[in-house]
């Protein structure tokens, strides 16, 4: 500092200030190389043993230059040392993460230790450093290691950075001697509580959607839970450690080293990206990092999807040998206590034992499987049998010996009884299945799902990889059971009646197999399942059955979101696919599986409500249940006016019933019936429009009914005030009487799934639609007023439009499919009603940001679109204004 003419105070801050430039840029060159050395490519175990061998080499730095300023002030120097804790500890630091570091000395802090940790602290404050620090005594080391969850498991991985070596083999070996060997049962408890509450608040499966890659399960949380219980019970604290002591299977340590490093990866990439510490692997997040690793398409698969199914191939990795190494903690507190005598004598003698709720071998593996390896089936068979789990070293030595399953062992009909016992056993199939699944066992004997596992589903749609999908549908078929509604006492009854359910839950689980093989998965799963039938030698009614299930297992979910179910070539057309009566029950308990394990809420009520609708009305007919006759106009009015409490009359019940269609008489009810003609009389004292509401909470949705002379586009106009209050629009019915009063029922609720029972709402969103239908304020206007504009025009989006005559005898039907926006439904319906078509049903049906729109409409005349020239005419319209935005 030559030639600075300040004082002493002066002198000190000016060379403090020169000191923090030169670590601050020490700091910045050393993150920055880093950073390029992930960018160019490094492994993430490199990255992160580096950045923490940098930090740890720095934080040494500033620990000498804080110990020189305490020497030349003269204090009595006292033992002390500065310990990395948590990931730090174990050598692992990611970009954003916080430094964990504690100061600690043996009874006082002095004025020494007191300096040290100022200083020390200062700087690393004013270097913007993230920081978890602690300055603690033996004694308060001990103490809080006690009561304090995260401070023992973050203790656990201490390890020395600088200061006294001495003091940091006696926290060491005080911590192990007075605390780590003396509560491990209770150490294990609060540990697995404390997984179980991360699992609930991150996920507990490896195959999440959006994981997080730190605490949901699979992430690396779970190597670290099961590290901090292994280096207390068996004083490791590496995987080479854990390998040498016979803990883990070098296999095992191989696979887990791979899977560390591609989620250390990640998980840089992860926090380079946000700028902080982020863990979460959103779907935008995937694309991104996909592209930066270089992850490009192939002929089945987007990059993403090939990124991601590679992160949950290895968080199952992690997720895996995490859960045996605990297992092998808690079997040193385990008592054996044998089961039945029968059962313990048989396998015995197949060389298995049970006992801790697990199967576990009596010989070594290669006299067990090896000698005869159907015993690979007939473990699992013992453990689904029981509801046992199997043994770390059975486990293990299924996974070792899966070579043994080839073509031989999958014809094998043993193996196929055993199997099929398995699936017929109802109550634990589902995870007997997973168990086989987890352990490649399953994969190995049918290779057609084993293709599915951690296949991606590249949509907002599904929220699990396919493998997991097809299980939870599985599982939501185990999981009927009486007493938990009307709906599942019915499905439970009709599961009950079919002679082999077995045959059922294979169907289920194998109805997504085409989905290995890329796009168009129902024509390739039809193709796969020849092969498993064949293998399998199925009897015919069985083959059939089953190759039934996988070719429509999208049937009835299409008929019920997309077809007027009142209209009777519906369910005509249905049938003739079907054709069989118990082929229909398996494909609606399929249905429902399915849709239910898409996702969370994706099975509405709604949706439940008209599948099972769909079903019962195919199964009549199926069944010999003749039509039912449309009622005549007089019986339909004795009806009405026994419900009307003579609010109604009968010459105005006939006029009103005389004046619409066959249809409306079979498919609305006498109370339905009553409500109508009370709007109606309000139209004739002159009003614009009567409304009326009907809720049904338990099903998720509301019926709103306006009545209103009709006009050109009348329907189109109540769509677009609807949009532009934000309701989201099911399903809808239209009639018209010969006098031209237009009845519309909207089944509608929020966009969240909700019913609208907020009255004041409603009384806004009725205003609205009076004030469209008189002309005071048109859609575009009003959706701009409502802050609902209707989105960017002549956006190019994918559109399909098909108008078909086949699908109704009385109108055509035109269906639409293309990509969700603002005001789409009435960017649709003012297209029909410019093209002067009348609409008497829709169906809105929205997937994954996909709209699947059908409309059963006729002309002027009431006649189908029969004219190619009219039907080309129509189909060109719609297209021109679906791609031009409107």
């Amino acid at each position: 500092m030559g030639g600075f003419s300040g004082s002493l105070p002066e002198l000190g801050e000016a060379r403090r200030r020169v000191r923090l430039d030169l670590l601050r840029e020490h700091l910045s060159a050393g993150v920055e190389a880093l950073r390029a050395r992930h960018e160019e490519g490094a492994s993430g175990e490199e990255f992160v043993r580096v950045y923490a061998a940098f930090m740890r080499d720095f934080l040494g730095e500033l620990w000498v230059l804080a110990d020189g300023d305490a020497r030349a002030e003269g204090y009595d120097i006292q033992p002390v040392v500065l310990m990395a804790l948590g990931g730090f500890g174990r050598g692992e630091l990611h970009p954003s993460s916080d430094i964990d570091i504690m100061i600690t000395y043996e009874r006082q802090m002095g004025p020494h230790v007191q300096m040290m940790a100022q200083e020390l602290l200062y700087t690393l404050w004013d270097l913007r450093l993230q920081v978890g620090h602690s300055c603690r005594s033996l004694t308060d080391c001990l103490a809080i290691a006690r009561t304090d969850f995260p401070s023992r498991t973050s203790m656990l991985a201490a390890s020395w950075i600088a200061g006294d070596r001495a003091l940091f083999r006696t926290f060491r070996r005080t911590l192990r001697d007075n605390l780590y060997r003396k509560d491990f049962a209770e150490f294990l408890a609060t540990t697995l509580a404390e997984r179980d509450q991360r699992y609930r608040k991150h996920g507990g499966s490896p195959y999440l959607g959006e994981p997080n890659v730190k605490e949901s399960a699979g992430g690396l949380r779970d190597l670290h839970t099961a590290m901090w219980l292994a280096s207390t019970k068996f004083g490791t604290r590496t995987l080479r450690e854990l390998e040498d002591k016979g803990l883990i299977t070098p296999r095992e340590r191989r696979a887990t080293d791979e899977a560390l490093a591609f989620l250390w990866r990640v998980r840089n990439e992860l926090h380079f990206l946000a700028g902080h510490k982020n863990d979460v692997l959103s779907r935008s997040l995937q694309v991104e990092i996909a592209r930066n690793f270089g992850y490009a398409a192939d002929e089945r698969t987007l990059g993403v999807g090939r990124f991601m199914r590679e992160y949950y191939l290895h968080a199952r990795t992690v997720h895996r040998v995490s859960a045996r190494l605990i297992a092998r903690c808690q079997e040193t507190l385990s008592r054996r206590r044998p089961v039945l005598r029968r059962l313990r004598q048989k396998g015995m003698a197949e060389g298995f034992g049970f006992y801790d709720g697990q199967v576990h071998l009596t010989a070594p593996p290669e006299k067990v499987f090896a000698k005869d390896p159907i015993r690979l089936m007939k473990v699992f068979w013992h453990a689904h049998q029981l509801g046992y789990e199997l043994g770390v070293e059975v486990a293990r030595a299924v996974e070792e010996s899966l070579p043994l399953v080839d073509d031989g062992f999958r014809a094998s009909p043993e193996a196929r009884d055993l199997f099929f016992a398995i699936l017929r056993n109802w109550g634990r199939v589902t995870p007997t299945l997973r168990l086989m699944h987890d352990l490649g066992f399953l994969g190995a004997y049918l290779p057609e799902f084993g293709e599915l596992t951690c296949l991606v589903q590249l949509d907002a749609y599904h929220k699990y990889t396919a493998d997991q999908h097809s299980l939870l549908a599985v599982e939501n078929l185990e999981g009927l059971a009486p007493g938990q509604s009307a709906e599942s006492e019915e499905q439970t009854q009709r599961l009950a009646e079919l002679p082999r359910p077995e045959i059922l839950i294979l169907g289920v689980l194998l109805h997504d197999i085409g989905k290995g093989r890329g796009h168009g998965h129902v024509a390739r799963g039809v193709e796969m399942i020849k092969g498993v039938i064949e293998r399998l030698n199925l009897a015919l009614p069985d083959a059939r059955a089953l190759t039934f299930l996988v070719a429509e297992h999208l049937l009835l979910s299409q008929v019920a979101q997309r077809r007027d179910l009142d209209d009777p070539k519906t369910i005509d057309l249905l049938t003739e696919v079907v054709g069989d009566p118990e082929w229909l029950t398996m494909l609606y308990l399929l249905t429902w599986a399915d849709t239910k394990a898409v996702g969370p809420g994706v099975m509405t009520p709604w949706r439940a409500a008209i599948l099972r609708e769909l079903y019962l009305k195919a199964h009549a007919r199926l069944t010999g249940e003749p039509r039912p006759e449309v009622p005549k106009v007089a019986v339909v009015a004795d009806r009405v006016l026994s419900k009307g409490q003579g609010e109604v009359e009968r010459g105005t019940v006939l006029q009103h019933l005389e004046g619409l269609s066959e249809r409306y008489r079979a498919t609305t009810s006498p109370q339905r019936i009553a409500a109508h003609i009370r709007l109606i009389e309000q139209i004739m004292e002159g009003e614009v429009m009567g409304t009326e509401l009907f809720h049904h909470p338990d099903l998720g949705y509301s019926d709103l009914v306006v009545v209103a002379h009709d006009l050109q586009g009348l329907f189109a106009l109540l769509t677009g005030g609807l949009a532009a209050n934000g309701v989201n629009i099911l399903s809808a019915q239209i009639y018209t009487r010969e006098d031209g009063i237009a009845i519309d029922t909207f089944q509608v609720n929020d966009p969240s799934g909700e019913v609208i029972q907020d009255g004041e709402r409603w009384i806004r969103i009725v205003e609205d639609l009076r004030d469209i239908l008189t002309g005071k304020v048109s859609v575009d206007e009003l959706s701009t007023r409502r802050g609902r504009g209707r989105g960017e025009k002549a956006q190019a989006v994918p559109v399909k439009v098909s108008i078909e005559n086949q699908v109704s005898d009385s109108h055509t039907v035109i269906e639409i499919k293309t990509q969700d926006r603002l005001g789409l439904l009435y960017a649709i319906t003012r297209c029909l009603a410019s093209a002067g078509l009348n609409i008497a049903a829709a169906k809105i049906a929205t997937e994954s940001a996909q709209v699947y729109d059908a409309f059963y409409v006729t002309d002027r005349e009431g006649r189908k679109l029969t004219a190619i020239e009219q039907v080309e005419r129509v189909q060109q319209s719609l297209e021109e204004a679906l791609r031009g935005g409107l």
